[in-house]
């Protein structure tokens, strides 16, 4: 027998993007992580390679896109979750529990909801086609985005439809019943934050992520604000990296 045959097949790991972003943001952590994984990063309906993808646009239905990557895949999976990515992560870890061998959520808004009002609600629901304040917000949130990657994510956020922007924004700003009870996953579960992002504090994980799971470490990135995966993705592949390998251990 080839030594290839021998070989445990290589864990699965499938990322998933934020609000007003796609699999690009993901770019440079999925070219760190190297040969040991197989990545996959995926666009949710409405945005990158679905951009044209039909309504409603709900935190169900983004998740609905995961679970389809999570039944496509021969073993179980471990999801990459960022922002609202992470609400839609969970919600498809909580559907398939038995496929997900583990669930990393970055920059985690509550699935919940935040439940912003007012003008800054309004802010949010009118960024589609904005280039200037979707600029000013990623600036606003962020530590050390570089402008290679501020870039990246203006290609993304830009080109989304504004019609999708104000839906998606009402989805994760209006969060998910499940949010507040203890998370239906209770699979290995790791929280990651960027130690200077003012929109996912500390204080909003401990508040209303951190009690939802029985046992879920969090790991602060120095130097990063919101999007850690842009801002240092090397720090991201090397604690995604060691979340995974963490689980074949645990399987072993």
């Amino acid at each position: 027998m080839s030594n290839d045959q021998n070989q445990a097949p290589r864990t699965r790991i499938i990322f998933v993007h934020g609000f007003l972003d796609d699999r690009t943001a993901w770019e440079n952590v999925l070219s760190l992580l190297g040969e040991d994984f197989e990545a996959v990063a995926l666009d949710l309906p409405g945005a990158g390679a679905h951009l044209d993808d039909e309504g409603p646009f709900t935190l169900r239905r983004l998740a609905e896109s995961v679970i389809a990557e999570i039944d496509r895949s021969d073993t179980p999976v471990v999801l990459v979750g960022q922002s609202m990515g992470a609400q839609v992560s969970e919600l498809a870890a909580a559907a398939r529990p038995g496929r997900v061998a583990g669930l990393a959520l970055l920059t985690p808004v509550p699935l919940a909801g935040v439940h912003l009002t007012g003008d800054a609600a309004t802010s949010f629901r009118s960024l589609g086609g904005d280039a200037d304040a979707q600029r000013q917000g990623r600036l606003g949130v962020s530590v050390s985005l570089s402008p290679d990657a501020l870039e990246t994510l203006l290609a993304s956020g830009t080109a989304i439809h504004p019609t999708v922007v104000a839906q998606v924004f009402d989805a994760w700003n209006n969060g998910d019943a499940a949010g507040a009870i203890p998370s239906a996953y209770a699979g290995p579960t790791l929280i990651v934050r960027g130690a200077g992002d003012p929109f996912v504090t500390e204080e909003v994980i401990a508040a209303a992520v951190l009690p939802r799971f029985a046992n879920a470490p969090v790991v602060g990135i120095a130097d990063a604000g919101h999007f850690p995966h842009l801002e240092k993705p090397q720090e991201v592949s090397r604690i995604v990296g060691d979340f995974a390998r963490s689980l074949d251990r645990v399987k072993a």
